[in-house]
């Protein structure tokens, strides 16, 4: 069971890690097993836990420590019975050394590591990787997978992927987005440069007020993703790269989720 610990506010990160009651926090509405809990007995993958904020990374030491678990609201902890495997792509010992990650959880997590070559040492990965990728987003976006051209294999092997993985699997997003046929081609292959930017229409002065002024949001992710992607939509006027810097995603991920709940964007 994968959990990405860099990718959401830590009550909601802490409520999918270890649960909640029902009225715990303003959007509880029933109670709720966190991961912990439903890999009882299992493992749970815990993805850039480098970026997991120090409160949480306290939290996670004493759930390992102890073994038991405590939702939020609730009064008594739950025992649980759980391997943990975790990565991260930071350099944990310079965090450790800066203040931003905690040296006792990282010697309790360090039974055994791994370090994994980077992508450019290992190209014969790039195309069993790429395939799969680009399953994954056909099926996300209710199309048939499409062809990988040999051109645009090429590029793909071609390219030293500074941002390893992660990178690969946004230009494959990219790729899936900007093909309309039944294959990628060489030019839907686009990297972007380290600190390339793309010119954007200026916020406006009340953009990011007015996203605070989202509403209560429902205790359902895809719900609240809406929403709140809407609104950042609205707030930067249509503009989908002034949208995804409000949100602080990628903006192929705001494209992708406007476009399939038929929210109207600006180029």
């Amino acid at each position: 069971m994968p959990v990405n610990c860099s990718a959401l506010p830590e009550q909601l990160a802490e409520s999918l890690l270890f649960g909640h009651t029902r009225g715990s926090f303003t959007g509880a509405v029933a109670d709720r097993k966190g991961y912990f809990e439903m890999a009882d007995g299992g493992t749970l993958f815990l993805d850039e836990i480098g970026e997991m904020p120090l409160a949480l990374q306290a939290k996670l030491l004493r759930v390992l420590e102890d073994g038991k678990v405590t939702p939020l609201g609730a009064a008594k902890a739950i025992s649980v019975r759980v391997r943990i495997i975790a990565a991260t792509h930071v350099d944990l010992p310079r965090k450790i050394a800066e203040g931003g990650f905690r040296q006792d959880l990282y010697f309790r997590l360090m039974h055994f590591s791994l370090a994994l070559a980077p992508l450019r040492e290992r190209r014969e990965d790039i195309p069993a990787l790429a395939a799969y990728f680009i399953k994954r987003f056909a099926t996300e976006l209710n199309r048939p997978p499409p062809a990988l051209h040999p051109g645009a294999l090429e590029r793909l092997l071609a390219y030293p992927y500074p941002g390893n993985i992660r990178e690969l699997k946004n230009t494959i997003e990219r790729a899936i987005i900007h093909a309309e046929g039944d294959h990628i081609l060489d030019r839907h292959i686009l990297f972007l440069a380290v600190g390339e930017t793309k010119s954007v229409t200026p916020l406006p002065p009340s953009a990011e007020k007015d996203l605070a002024l989202v509403p209560n949001l429902p205790f359902n992710l895809a719900e609240a993703e809406e929403i709140l992607i809407a609104r950042a939509v609205q707030a930067a006027g249509g503009n989908i790269s002034a949208a995804a810097r409000l949100l602080g995603v990628n903006r192929v991920l705001i494209y992708r989720r406007a476009k399939a709940a038929e929210i109207m964007t600006a180029a």
